[in-house]
């Protein structure tokens, strides 16, 4: 199994070389990592525009905030909803659609190299899916943690 490094990039602009295992692409690792980064900013201006109120955070991405919110349930519509809900717990393992009960492709970038290779499509897809289960879009530093948390899964 190739080991590959990739930078993890701090809400501060700092960033470091982050150990992660797994047969993830060249362009995966440069996807994400330029994710990361943009994130970074945002986040940072994210706290300016909102003067502490608690919605947003400018500490480091981390796999474990990532993994939290991956699972963090939702409920409202009478449902209850998660990432997982159709990724399943495991994002190495294919996932199902609740409502169209369609097959999807693993979600983690090590068990699936079609993901992460475009940053419009994974920006299109944070949109839509955070809109679904949050009724909003995700703030960077959601999107940064859940980066973290799948470049993190083996």
């Amino acid at each position: 199994m190739k080991k590959r490094y990739f930078l993890l990039a701090l809400a501060g602009f700092v960033a470091f070389p982050v150990h992660a295992a797994g047969n993830i692409s060249a362009k995966q690792s440069e996807v994400m990592n330029k994710l990361l980064v943009t994130y970074a900013e945002k986040a940072k201006l994210e706290v300016k525009e909102e003067k502490g109120r608690g919605a947003v955070s400018d500490k480091p991405f981390t796999a474990e905030a990532g993994r939290k919110f991956y699972l963090l349930r939702r409920t409202w519509q009478s449902g209850d909803f998660t990432c997982s809900g159709c990724h399943t717990e495991d994002p190495r393992k294919e996932g199902r659609h609740i409502q169209a009960k369609v097959p999807i492709k693993p979600l983690a970038p090590s068990a699936n190299p079609e993901r992460f290779i475009d940053a419009q499509k994974v920006e299109a897809n944070f949109t839509a899916h955070c809109m679904d289960l949050h009724e909003r879009d995700c703030r960077a530093h959601e999107k940064g943690n859940f980066i973290a948390y799948l470049m993190s899964v083996r």
